[in-house]
């Protein structure tokens, strides 16, 4: 760490006592004094200044005869903490306030291993050190990636969990690009191969937590915080009744697919047309939304009892919230910057995902990917912040893109007939806001040409063919257009 400056110093000091700064008028024995240091290590690191009274935060100073005695003290401490902790700088370091020598020793934040003394762990809780229960220990080490939750038997599972089918399927996909198909023929041998089950002492198949969530029939059903909460609301707070709710449980996949599918139904999308091409303008990045979906899946902490991913949908935002901390030597100021290091939490579910297409694709380029395909649409990049969770938040476009003018050709009708046409098609249709922005440019593309065909209609909205169908059928139901001609040849014209 960078050494203090005076004013930094004092500003430290007024502040008091916090989860990363304690203040001690004299040096304590070094069993105590490991306790801090212990408890700083296994939080977000800290400082700990000697010579300053905690309850007035007068600076007394230590006298110059026990600088030196302050300096051992501290080191003897350090050498007591298991495993082995390295101050930052390595030697505590002296400082001079109001004429007063103070001593400063700095503890970095975690790089990963969870440290103890006298066979405690200790962690610092606001301006207490107090020790680690055993759940708190497993968290951490979960926090940590320390421990592999995914290759950990799963609760009350069997192997009848398993839906051998749903494997076959997988190892059916895999074998065409894996060398070792041979090798894993067999569905159970490949399950254990793939970390998803082991085999107990009696011989006895069990799947792990990975297997019954990519491969089992309701893995809810033992892993009860392996779900995403859904939740649309009516204002930016959240304060009011919410518009729509959605619990969704299943497989890795069906988690992804499923919470896509939730966010695709409200995400409005605007457009402007060039020539007769209509170039979509959401409100926010789906292909972004979509990448941060697969991350909080993949990349949260599944240890953590009772806690689901989250995906709260406000008027002005969007918040994915996953639990667990980021991996040791992942900040939030990285990822800003687009420089993720990529580390993974769970490795297994990771690499099983891999080998489906359409999901892992961006495969620690995710956070850059987010980034940059916010700044191609013109939308506000996404935040990222951890409190006892990690959150993306997607902020909604600017109002001016969702109201693009649209500019077409003129024509012999009068305006007036050709919007209220478009009125009656679309403000009296209660139906999604992307097909009523199509059955806008379908209704005015008919008064403008006569005729619209399902190949005119697909090239102009960048739909399939089915969709096109659809939407011509229904506006051929509303009695706004009607068909001409067989199926091959078939147009659509004003009645």
């Amino acid at each position: 760490m960078p050494k203090l400056s005076e004013t930094t110093l004092q500003q430290l000091i007024a502040g008091g006592e916090t989860n990363t700064v304690e203040l001690k008028r004299a040096s304590p024995r070094p069993t105590e004094m490991a306790e801090r240091l212990c408890g700083m290590a296994n939080a977000q690191g800290g400082i700990v200044i000697v010579g300053v009274e905690d309850a007035d935060l007068r600076i007394i100073g230590i006298p110059n005869n026990r600088i030196a005695l302050t300096i051992d003290v501290i080191l003897r401490a350090a050498r007591q903490i298991e495993p082995k902790l390295l101050l930052d700088p390595p030697e505590p370091e002296i400082y001079e306030l109001d004429g007063k020598r103070l001593v400063v020793a700095k503890v970095p934040p975690n790089s990963g291993p969870i440290y103890q003394s006298s066979g405690v762990c200790w962690v610092r809780r606001g301006t207490h050190t107090i020790p680690l229960g055993v759940s708190e220990m497993m968290e951490l080490a979960n926090d940590r990636g320390l421990v592999s939750w995914e290759r950990q038997l799963a609760r009350k599972a069997t192997i009848e969990d398993i839906d051998m089918e749903r494997v076959k399927a997988y190892l059916g996909r895999r074998s065409e690009r894996s060398r070792s198909d041979g090798r894993l023929s067999h569905v159970e041998k490949a399950l254990v191969g793939l970390d998803c089950a082991t085999a107990k002492s009696n011989g006895e198949l069990v799947p792990t937590n990975a297997g019954i969530l990519f491969f089992g029939y309701e893995p809810q059903q033992h892993i009860l915080q392996g779900d995403v909460v859904c939740v649309l609301f009516r204002d930016e707070l959240g304060m009011g009744r919410y518009i729509d709710r959605k619990n969704i449980t299943g497989t890795i996949q069906e988690l992804i697919d499923e919470a896509e599918a939730f966010l695709n139904r409200y995400v409005a999308v605007g457009a402007r047309i060039e020539g007769w091409k209509r170039i979509d303008l959401p409100e926010y990045a789906i292909e972004a939304l979509r990448e941060a979906v697969v991350n909080a899946v993949i990349h949260r902490d599944y240890s953590r009892d009772g806690e689901s991913i989250r995906i709260f949908y406000y008027t002005d935002r969007i918040e994915i919230h996953s639990p667990g901390l980021l991996l040791p030597g992942i900040t939030v100021e990285q990822m800003e910057r687009g420089e993720v290091t990529s580390k993974l939490r769970n490795p297994v579910l990771a690499n099983l995902l891999k080998d489906v297409p359409g999901y892992m694709e961006r495969l620690g380029s995710g956070i850059r990917f987010m980034l940059s395909e916010t700044r191609r649409l013109g939308l506000p990049a996404p935040q990222f912040r951890e409190t006892s969770e990690f959150v993306v938040t997607f902020y909604k476009a600017p109002d001016e893109n969702m109201n693009e003018t649209r500019t077409l050709p003129s024509s012999g009708y009068r305006q007036g007939e050709i919007e209220e046409s478009v009125r009656v098609a679309t403000v009296e249709y209660q139906g999604p806001l992307h097909q009523i922005e199509r059955f806008a440019l379908a209704m005015r593309y008919v008064h403008e040409n006569n005729a619209i065909t399902n190949r005119e209609y697909r090239e102009m909205t960048n739909i399939s063919e089915p969709t096109a169908n659809r939407d011509l059928e229904t506006l051929v139901a509303q009695g706004m257009l009607k068909r001409v001609g067989k199926t091959r040849g078939r147009v659509y014209k004003l009645p």
